[in-house]
């Protein structure tokens, strides 16, 4: 299902993602901010679908204008433990340990937490870190 809520009007093209990190201080006051900031979680990803045909809003933050678009949480590609990754089931996410700087976006990326629900969408490979082989699938969160 989609969510409603305003991006900077160089940023409201549909299919560009962002993280949404929380609200900034100018938000706290903005009489926009139930709309804008109150509809997404912070630390997760968002990606925008569509772009509402109305008129864009004063912001102080985006270079002086935001517009209302149509956002869901995207599939993340993540590794996971082999024995989890069956296409179509619910596992609980917990993040593999990795060293490897190059590889933590596998590993802990951004938009999901240690914990979350998740829906196994599609198997995509293997990457092997610290002497153990994963499986790198691409999941969806599932919202409580």
């Amino acid at each position: 299902m989609a969510i409603i809520t305003l991006v900077g009007e160089k940023l409201a093209r549909p299919g560009v993602e962002f993280i949404y990190y929380g609200p900034a201080e100018p938000c706290k006051t903005c009489k926009l901010a139930g709309v804008c900031v109150g509809n997404l979680e912070p630390g997760r990803r968002y990606k925008i679908l569509r772009v509402r045909s109305m008129p864009s809003h004063s912001c102080p933050l985006h270079e002086g204008k935001v517009r209302v678009v149509e956002v869901v949480e995207p599939s993340i590609e993540v590794a996971v433990e082999p024995r989890l990754a069956i296409a179509g089931s619910v596992i609980k996410l917990h993040f593999g340990d990795c060293d490897d700087p190059e590889k933590i976006d596998l590993f802990k990326p951004e938009g999901l937490f240690e914990g979350d629900s998740v829906k196994v969408i599609e198997v995509l490979g293997d990457v092997e870190c610290n002497g153990r082989t994963y499986k790198v699938v691409k999941v969806m969160r599932k919202k409580d």
